[in-house]
């Protein structure tokens, strides 16, 4: 039988940890290194959902298996980190310290690395950061034997949590105030070079929210990207950029940064179709076979849908931008600049996040 772990004691242990490192940030701790490398590596989001929970689990009970995933592990310790790290450490995070983590996902263990039973260094894992961290968890959390050396633990997570939190605030302070002297040809610059990046597609959804601030500027839009890889998670999604008009979808977007065929097409007008949305724009991306595609391989989705009364649009991403400046002179590109943010912020594309604060900061 698994371990209960009692969230009302989560949450309170999680709160005095906030009251003692507002007052004093703690620097150290039994497994620092490991914290550090776990906190700032690519790709390692689920892995720090996964240790942060561990360790407000042992701080709530010393009996738990720190290792174990899954309340049906075999261990004698095993519990149920997800829920935990569901119903506290995700609210925790978002609503104490400012969404510092990631706010993309509220289930943030449903991701594989959290799938298996217990942390293994031979769990299936992508190459680079991501196996670091699995092999710094294995070895290293099982060096905290017990809830008081869990709460130094947690000390130093929140006190490096808060840091980065004023760290943000500060620099989002410094680029508002540079995107505000940005000229319109620097702005198109920074989008050419956003998408170079690609970040796992993440950047073709900054890029193309920013062109619907663009566009759609009368106040009764309302853009509502997704996180990338994420399809369907909401109930009320249906498409990567939901684009609402008074309140009614107006517009389906989906992205596409790899190849694609004409049936991620027809699916993809399908879920809008359902929905009612009058209009679908398949948007193609630079990792995409667009440009090689002759207009015909669509031709017959969009013919069916026409019939249906649901236009359907495909355009690659840099004729997108090419249509959006050429017939929408934006006027105030700061308000670009600051959708390219809070999109980032929004879809959890921590890298994509960092590289953006980076670029507008310089």
């Amino acid at each position: 039988m698994s371990l209960e772990i009692d969230k009302p004691t989560a949450t309170k242990v999680l709160n005095n940890s906030l009251k003692r490192c507002s007052k004093e940030p703690v620097t150290t701790c039994p497994i620092k290194d490991t914290i550090d490398f776990v906190l700032s590596g690519k790709n390692c989001l689920t892995y720090r959902y996964i240790m942060f929970t561990a360790l407000v689990a042992k701080a709530v009970n010393n009996n738990i298996d720190i290792l174990s995933l899954q309340a049906k592990d075999q261990s004698v310790g095993a519990y149920d980190p997800r829920s935990l790290a569901t119903e506290v450490i995700f609210p925790f995070q978002k609503n104490m310290l400012g969404n510092i983590l990631d706010g993309a996902n509220a289930d943030p263990l449903v991701n594989k690395p959290a799938r298996f039973e217990r942390l293994r260094k031979n769990n299936p894992v992508a190459s680079g950061d991501p196996k670091i961290a699995l092999n710094l968890l294995c070895d290293n959390l099982i060096k905290i034997k017990d809830s008081s050396e869990a709460e130094k633990c947690i000390d130093y997570i929140v006190s490096y949590l808060l840091a980065e939190k004023a760290s943000r605030k500060a620099s989002r302070t410094e680029i508002e105030s540079n995107a505000k002297s940005k000229p319109l040809f620097e702005v198109h610059q920074f989008l050419d070079d956003l998408l170079k990046q690609g970040f796992g597609g993440a950047a073709l959804v900054i890029a193309t929210s920013a062109i619907y601030k663009l566009i759609f500027d009368d106040g009764s839009y309302e853009i509502k990207p997704h996180p990338v890889n994420q399809s369907g998670s909401s109930k009320r999604q249906f498409s990567d950029i939901d684009v609402y008009r008074n309140g009614n979808p107006f517009l389906g977007t989906e992205l596409k940064d790899k190849p694609f065929s004409s049936s991620d097409i027809e699916h993809a007008a399908e879920t809008a179709f359902r929905v009612g949305s009058p209009s679908l724009l398949f948007v193609a991306g630079r990792q995409s076979s667009f440009a090689s595609q002759p207009p015909t391989y669509y031709e017959e989705t969009k013919k069916k849908y026409a019939e249906k009364g649901m236009y359907v649009g495909v355009t690659s991403i840099d004729s997108l931008i090419d249509t959006a400046f050429s017939c929408h002179m934006p006027t105030t590109p700061a308000d670009m600049m600051n959708t390219c943010i809070a999109t980032a912020e929004s879809i959890g594309a921590i890298e994509a996040m960092i590289w953006i604060y980076t670029q507008l900061s310089e």
